[in-house]
C-alpha cells in the first residue's frame, strides 16, 4: 500500500501499531490513516483544532493517546480516538525535536539543548 499525497508538504515522522499508521509533517499536520484500507481517519489541523504552528518533528502513539513534538516549542497531547487536545506544554525555548512517554511521564528533547520530564497529571 502507498499513501499518495498524504501530506501538503514532507512527512517527518511515522508510528503505526496493527491497526492504523500515524503521520506527521512539515505542513503542520498530524493525521491517522487506517492500516488496511489507507483511508485517513483524522487529520490534526493547526489551523482547525489547536494544532502545532511549526512543523510536527516526533511523534509517539499508545492506546489512547498521540504525544507529538514540533518546532513550535511544544510538546502536545492528544485523544488518539477523538482527535481532541488533551493539553500543550510549554516550557523549551526552541524546536522540540523528540519525544517518549510512559504511562506517567513524558519527555522530550529539544534543539535548546535540554532534556524536559512532565508528569502526565498536568494533563
Amino acid at each position: 500500500m502507498t499513501l499518495h499525497n498524504a501530506h501538503e508538504n514532507a512527512v517527518t515522522c511515522l508510528r503505526f501499531d496493527n491497526e492504523r499508521v500515524v503521520s506527521g509533517s512539515v505542513d503542520r499536520t498530524i493525521k491517522m490513516w487506517d492500516l488496511r484500507s489507507g483511508r485517513c481517519l483524522q487529520t490534526l489541523d493547526w489551523k482547525l483544532s489547536e494544532g502545532h504552528t511549526g512543523v510536527v518533528r516526533c511523534l509517539q502513539v499508545d492506546a489512547w493517546r498521540i504525544v507529538s513534538a514540533a518546532d513550535d516549542r511544544t510538546v502536545k497531547v492528544w485523544n488518539l480516538h477523538s482527535g481532541e487536545r488533551l493539553c500543550t506544554l510549554h516550557s523549551h525555548t526552541d524546536g522540540v525535536t523528540c519525544v517518549q512517554f510512559n504511562d506517567h511521564l513524558i519527555v522530550s528533547g529539544s534543539y535548546d539543548k535540554t532534556v524536559k520530564l512532565w508528569d502526565f497529571s498536568v494533563c
